[in-house]
């Protein structure tokens, strides 16, 4: 009888605990129409599912996409919190993108990123730099975190995890010789990567990141990033980031052989975003970021392409105004451009530049109609007539939150 009376009492608690928990679903549809010859044609589409469920102590999320009509699994993480006497630790699992940096991306609403957001914080084109404040990548990771609200005059948040990798790529196995006995030390070899993020914000005053990425001993990230908090509608998030990086891949020589890049070389970037609401319906968004790139060397690249530090230096600015009409309608324009091989050691090809002006309609209070007219414009050179292509694209989204 007692057994009854404690399995009665523990699917109690786990029922209510159950019926207590946050239960979280989206769904974002996004189809895409493109111009040619003054047709409107039916390019492709994609759709992407969330569901997640979460409690005080726990949670789950599941994401799901489709392309073309292909089922895949995207993001899948767990979590759970552990209450210890100074603070808090959460403990995560799973395939997702681990993000903290303030992006300034108030006004993205459901834009895809060419139509607002085109780079993320980190070397622009970078082998190791490349969105430096994402510390998992959406791969295999386990991160813990621990948060200091209560001893500390802001709050701390700190990050250690390890990343699916391959750390030593260079590593060989030990072996023992059959006939001497004799013993061959081989090199440690890891199936993962370390990572770490360090968050101090104090209210109403500055918010400061640091994220350091080592998925392999050559390769190494670190972004530094800032954001203002005392300044009255001002979104601000100042950075850098710096990389070392030796990336593994094979490339065909000049005489058709296979050899390994061995040299390696150093990436940076400086990032810029902010955003300044004029009005309760006005503001103006606007990011900036310059990289120094390291090209994978190729078979067609000239030999001083493999050269050690041999660099490509890139510009993005973004600016966008957005206007929103009442609490149904919202109205925008963003301007991307893009300069590549801007450094004296590559020929400048010309500039991209994507122009998308976007409305986007609160259907209902959880469903959201998007659509932009994307004119992107590539190899725009003021010297050369006729350099530059010009491509249409429309993209209609419709998403919902629950």
């Amino acid at each position: 009888m007692k057994k009854i009376v404690a399995v009665a009492a523990l699917a109690s608690v786990l029922a209510g605990a159950a019926f207590s928990a946050d239960i979280s679903f989206s769904y974002k549809g996004s189809n895409y129409f493109s111009s040619s010859a003054g047709n409107l044609n039916y390019d492709s589409r994609t759709d992407c599912m969330s569901l997640g469920i979460s409690t005080a102590v726990a949670g789950a999320v599941v994401d799901f996409d489709t392309e073309n009509g292909a089922f895949k699994q995207d993001q899948y993480y767990g979590w759970m919190n552990f209450p210890i006497p100074t603070g808090n630790l959460e403990l995560t699992a799973g395939v997702w993108y681990s993000r903290l940096v303030n992006r300034v991306i108030t006004d993205a609403g459901e834009l895809d990123d060419e139509d607002f957001e085109l780079y993320k914080p980190g070397v622009i084109k970078g082998l190791v730099g490349k969105d430096s404040d994402n510390l998992t990548e959406k791969k295999i990771a386990m991160v813990a975190a621990y948060t200091n609200k209560d001893s500390l005059p802001g709050t701390l948040l700190a990050k250690f995890g390890l990343v699916k990798s391959t750390y030593n790529p260079d590593a060989t196995a030990a072996n023992t010789a059959k006939e001497s006995g004799e013993v061959t030390d081989g090199d440690p070899s890891l199936s993962a990567g370390f990572v770490g993020e360090v968050m101090f914000t104090v209210e109403d005053t500055i918010k400061l990141n640091l994220a350091v990425k080592n998925y392999t001993k050559k390769n190494f990230s670190l972004g530094l990033f800032v954001s203002p908090l005392m300044i009255e509608n001002l979104d601000l998030t100042v950075g850098g980031t710096f990389a070392m990086c030796n990336d593994y891949s094979k490339y065909n020589s000049a005489n058709g052989s296979d050899l390994e890049w061995s040299n390696g070389a150093t990436e940076f970037a400086l990032d810029l975003r902010a955003r300044y609401k004029l009005t309760d319906a006005v503001s103006f968004t606007t990011m900036h970021n310059l990289s120094s790139y390291a090209n994978l060397p190729s078979g067609s690249d000239v030999a001083k392409n493999r050269e050690y530090g041999d660099n490509t230096l890139i510009l993005w600015d973004m600016f966008n105004v957005n206007y929103k009409m009442d609490e149904k309608i919202t109205l925008g324009c963003t301007l991307n451009m893009v300069f590549d091989n801007l450094d004296s050691n590559h020929s400048f090809t010309g500039a991209d530049l994507t122009t998308s002006p976007y409305i986007a309609i609160k259907a209902t209070e959880k469903a959201t109609v998007t659509t932009s007219l994307r004119v992107a414009t590539t190899g725009l050179r003021t010297s050369v007539d006729g350099n530059e292509n010009v491509n249409v694209t429309i993209p209609v989204i419709f998403s919902f939150n629950y």
